[in-house]
């Protein structure tokens, strides 16, 4: 491991439909400390939106989602415990 790499917390939210991805993602923020990131694997098709607005309201970071064969990977940075 080099001096600039980061552990990357990851949750495994497939099959699971509103609101659920975005329970699992405030469960894990819960347990972080600022600057902690974190991605979570969505089937949701809605999760993106859901997410996007509850990291807004939150004041977190969007870092980047990514589409891929089975729905999508949205990457956060934790701002804070909420």
């Amino acid at each position: 491991m080099t001096e600039n790499s980061e552990q990357i917390m990851r949750i495994d939210a497939k099959g699971l439909k509103c609101p659920m991805p975005v329970i699992k993602l405030q469960q894990q923020v819960r347990s972080c400390t600022k600057g902690s990131k974190i991605c979570i694997s969505c089937t949701d098709s809605g999760a993106e939106k859901d997410i996007a607005s509850w990291v807004k309201v939150n004041k977190h970071i969007w870092l980047d989602c990514t589409a891929t064969d089975y729905g999508c990977d949205i990457c956060i940075e934790v701002a804070g415990r909420n």
